[in-house]
């Protein structure tokens, strides 16, 4: 377990799956946990998530979204779940990390569940290496070859979206998908990196992709926040049927 996570922070776990394959409007629930203690192999002992006073009994190998609320703050990472236990009345489970963890800022945090096209393209290693140095890329957009794919969530921070191509993991690329800003419908483009590419279950050609935005400006972060926010509260609005 990492010295950073601490017996009783809290934990919220947000189950990932695979979008593409449901109804990309369903709400995907977020799960309350605690730590409890460290498990074997270095895993994280946690107690079973309670809603409505029933046991959510969560099914190993399964992957979630994890955050932890710990002295230090907000803490991120990707987490399987390696045991189902009962000691006593006690339902738990453990989890591994699967990916370190990642100190978030709680507007970054929020995401947006979407179904959205995306169109991204990998730098070669002489773009990259005047993005990482703050130089501006000679390569006009116009010129390169763009692959297609679907966006499944958008936070501050990135992007989750799939593709039919896996992508090599920590390699740089541009992506580009829309926002709307009061009414107009404007495209971003953004440099990111790969965090993760797997094939998802049950499709041999869709890969999982998931991305950290670099270098990119206050400005343009905050618009992205701005448009996750309005659309979530349009979206409460019209259940709420106070249209």
């Amino acid at each position: 377990m990492d010295s950073k996570i601490t017996i009783g922070d809290k934990i919220d776990l947000k189950k990932i799956e695979n979008r593409i394959a449901v109804n990309p409007n369903r709400d995907v629930p977020v799960y309350v946990s605690q730590v409890l203690d460290e498990a074997e192999f270095g895993d994280i002992l946690c107690a079973m998530p309670i809603s409505e006073g029933r046991v959510i009994p969560l099914s190993v190998g399964d992957e979630y979204d994890t955050t932890f609320y710990t002295n230090a703050g907000l803490l991120n990472c990707q987490t399987q779940v390696t045991g189902r236990y009962k000691r006593g009345s006690l339902f738990l489970l453990s989890l591994r990390q699967l990916t370190d963890l990642k100190k978030i800022q709680r507007r970054e945090y929020f995401r947006l569940d979407c179904h959205n096209p995306v169109k991204y393209r990998v730098l070669t290693d002489n773009e990259r290496m005047d993005v990482e140095a703050g130089r501006k890329s000679t390569v006009t957009v116009d010129e390169c070859e763009w692959k297609d794919g679907i966006m499944i969530d958008l936070s501050g921070g990135g992007i989750r979206f799939v593709s039919g191509t896996r992508e090599e993991i920590i390699s740089m690329i541009q992506v580009r998908f829309e926002i709307i800003e009061d009414g107009i419908i404007e495209a971003i483009y953004a440099y990111a990196k790969v965090l993760r590419s797997e094939r998802t279950p049950n499709k041999s050609n869709v890969f999982d992709q998931r991305i950290e935005f670099f270098g990119m400006k206050r400005g343009m972060r905050e618009r992205i926040i701005k448009y996750i926010f309005d659309t979530q509260r349009k979206s409460r609005v019209k259940e709420s049927g106070m249209e």
